[in-house]
């Protein structure tokens, strides 16, 4: 009996010991999504003053987002290399202080070509913290709450936004856009030092074991199903290139988001209107990955999507008949409610379909950067489509489409499975 107690206290030692690691390793996910928040979900405000100092067009400086993001989703093979390699927390640090330089290099250059260059830059630093970050954490801390914990880091990419389109759009409003990025790289500092100090790769580094993985006990026939899933066969089923398919399209209208304020000026509306918008837009992502952790257990994936992107057709339809500032608010709040789902169901698809794989980083990286070459060409489509025609109803018409394919392919991906977690 003494030994049964002494083990109980052990094992309660063991467990806060636990707890209190995986929340430092959350806080410190939430910190630097945050600020890459605040990088990812801030470019529409200074598209309009970038175009005027380069003297160039708007599809010109919007080139530099799609070049960030195609760099971005083409460096995530190299950076599973160099996690598995060096571990999350050195590669991080490092990546973060070279991020606060390439953005420091933004704000002092004058070349558009150079503006290229260091926004690829760029890219390879935001990946670890947009796409790989959240899952590693979770993964190697948490075992059946990974929906939850993800949904909740995730929402800080969404509040960095939102306070950033605020905060930016002043810094520039009263000094220059090259000031408000000089501002940016100072936060990357600070995030950096404090990854350094405080995030830990896994529990065994503080001599604790791996939880177990899996979201929901399944029975032995899945179960078995999933241990077969390697990178090697991975390419012949079907669910993963629905995935693939559901994240493009989404990253497609995520892409898009760089143009709301500029969508503002050519509805007539003010700057100052179109810096609200893009403001509302990352709000409207801040209540979408809350609530989305909460609908895909109450109601299932599928529905969930189906919602979401709902709601986002609704905000674009009432944009386009009424064409008022109100609208426009309404339509930012709820495209951003729809875009917000994405960074959270990517990797609860990815867990859910292929997460019991000892190759799960490889195809999770996988995806992003398929679903990521597809999606490249967002921005600057959307940003050509308004220098030749005045407008941005067509992207606005697109935007519906690519929600209402990318429902569709979640609902095959998950029917491939026997409709679980539909």
């Amino acid at each position: 009996n003494e030994c049964i107690i002494k083990q109980g206290k052990i094992n309660m030692i063991l467990l806060k010991k636990q707890k209190k690691y995986a929340w430092i390793n959350v806080k410190v996910c939430m910190l630097v999504l945050f600020v890459n928040g605040m990088v990812m979900q801030t470019y529409g405000i200074f598209i309009p003053h970038m175009r005027d100092d380069f003297g160039t067009d708007t599809a010109s400086v919007s080139l530099a987002v799609t070049v960030l993001n195609a760099v971005m989703v083409l460096f995530g093979p190299i950076a599973v290399k160099l996690v598995e390699k060096w571990k999350m927390k050195r590669v991080l640090t490092v990546a973060l202080f070279a991020f606060a330089i390439f953005v420091t290099g933004i704000s002092y250059n004058e070349k558009l070509k150079m503006l290229y260059l260091l926004y690829a830059l760029c890219g390879c630093c935001m990946y670890f913290g947009i796409f790989y970050l959240c899952p590693y954490i979770v993964n190697h801390w948490f075992g059946d709450n990974a929906p939850q914990v993800i949904a909740i880091i995730i929402m800080f990419l969404a509040i960095g936004g939102s306070i950033g389109n605020l905060v930016l759009a002043k810094i520039t409003e009263i000094s220059t856009w090259r000031n408000a990025y000089r501002f940016v790289a100072v936060l990357l500092v600070i995030t950096a030092v404090v990854t350094a100090i405080f995030l830990k790769d896994d529990q065994e580094e503080v001599g604790l074991e791996r939880p177990k993985q899996g979201l929901k006990k399944e029975n032995k026939e899945s179960q078995e199903r999933k241990n077969t899933i390697t990178i090697e066969n991975v390419y012949r089923q079907t669910e993963f290139y629905c995935v693939i398919l559901y994240v493009a399209c989404m990253q497609l209208c995520v892409s898009v988001q760089s143009q709301i304020p500029n969508l503002a000026l050519s509805f007539g509306f003010t700057t100052a209107a179109g810096a609200i918008a893009a403001s509302l837009n990352s709000c409207g992502g801040i209540p979408a990955k809350f609530l989305l952790s909460i609908c895909n257990v109450k109601i299932g994936v599928l529905k969930s999507v189906l919602l979401y992107n709902l709601v986002g057709i609704c905000g674009i339809i009432s944009l386009l008949v009424f064409q008022n500032p109100f609208c426009l608010y309404i339509f930012a709040l709820l495209f951003g409610f729809t875009i917000g789902s994405t960074t959270v169901q990517l990797p609860v698809l990815s867990t859910r379909l292929f997460g019991c794989s000892a190759d799960y980083d490889k195809i999770h990286s996988r995806i992003v950067l398929i679903s990521g070459i597809l999606a490249m060409p967002g921005s600057f489509i959307a940003g050509w489509s308004y220098d030749r025609t005045g407008s941005y109803q067509v992207a606005l018409l697109a935007l519906i489409v690519n929600l209402t394919i990318a429902a569709v392919a979640v609902r095959i991906a998950l029917r491939k499975k026997g409709g679980r977690n539909s």
